[in-house]
C-alpha cells in the first residue's frame, strides 16, 4: 500500500458495524469508502423508520424512569432496562484504528451482566435474523467486553411490525423478540479481514456487486 494511503487509513479509519457489513458485501466498495471516501450512491432516506425510532426510544425511556420493562416486551426479555450506559461504544485498536457502535438499548440482567437490546422495524413478523444483524450484534458484544463490561453472549432483537387494520381506528403494532448468540471471535475475524483489505491496493471488482458492475459499465473508476 502507498505510504500516503497507509497514513490516511491509520489516522482516519474508524470501523463500525455498517462499514464491516459493507466489507462482507463487497471488499472493493469497502476499500473505496474507507480509503478514498468514495461511497456507494444512495437515494433519499425514508422518514417513517426515523420517526418510528424516535417513538420507540421515547416509549422505552418513559418506562426506564419507572424501573420496569415496557408492556410490549415485558415477559419477552430478561432483567430490566439498564441505566447509565454509554450512548456510543468505542474502542481504540492499534495503528490508529478504532471501532465504534451505537446500540439502541441495554438490558441489565439479574446477575448484573449487560446484554444488548436492539430495535428493528419490519413490514411483517420475522422468522429469521439477517446476517447483517448478526454481525452488528457480534460487534456490540465485542465492544462491551473490550470496554470492561460484564456481559453475556447473546443479544435481543425486538422487531416491530404493523397489523392489518382500518386506518381510521389506528394502526396496531406487534413486537417479536428474537435472541441471537454473539461471538467475540467472529467480531475479531471480520476486523482482521478489514485490516487485511485496507492493507492492499484496491481490490478487484466483486462479481456479485451491482455497484462494481455499474462502475465498470460507466468507466467511473
Amino acid at each position: 500500500m502507498h505510504s500516503k494511503v497507509r497514513r490516511f487509513v491509520a489516522m482516519k479509519c474508524k470501523l463500525s458495524p455498517s462499514s464491516l457489513n459493507l466489507l462482507e458485501d463487497c471488499p472493493r466498495c469497502f476499500w473505496l469508502q474507507m480509503v478514498k471516501n468514495i461511497k456507494r450512491p444512495s437515494g433519499p432516506w425514508a422518514s417513517i423508520p426515523l420517526k418510528m425510532d424516535r417513538i420507540i426510544k421515547g416509549y422505552f425511556n418513559r418506562y426506564r424512569s419507572q424501573n420496569k420493562l415496557p408492556p410490549m416486551i415485558d415477559g419477552k426479555v430478561p432483567g430490566r432496562l439498564a441505566v447509565g450506559m454509554p450512548n456510543m461504544l468505542n474502542v481504540r485498536l492499534y495503528n490508529g484504528f478504532s471501532i465504534c457502535g451505537k446500540p439502541d438499548d441495554y438490558l441489565k440482567l439479574d446477575d448484573g451482566r449487560i446484554a444488548i437490546l436492539d430495535h428493528k422495524t419490519k413490514s411483517k413478523e420475522p422468522d429469521s435474523v439477517h446476517r447483517a444483524y448478526q454481525l452488528q450484534m457480534d460487534i456490540y458484544y465485542y465492544l462491551l467486553e473490550a470496554m470492561g463490561y460484564k456481559t453475556v453472549d447473546r443479544a435481543y432483537l425486538a422487531f416491530y411490525y404493523p397489523g392489518d387494520c382500518d386506518l381510521h381506528d389506528g394502526m396496531p403494532f406487534s413486537c417479536k423478540v428474537i435472541y441471537v448468540k454473539t461471538s467475540s471471535s467472529r467480531a475479531v475475524k471480520i476486523i482482521s479481514k478489514a485490516f487485511k483489505v485496507l492493507g492492499l491496493e484496491i481490490p478487484d471488482p466483486y462479481e456479485n456487486c451491482e455497484y462494481c458492475k455499474w462502475k465498470n459499465d460507466t468507466n467511473f473508476f
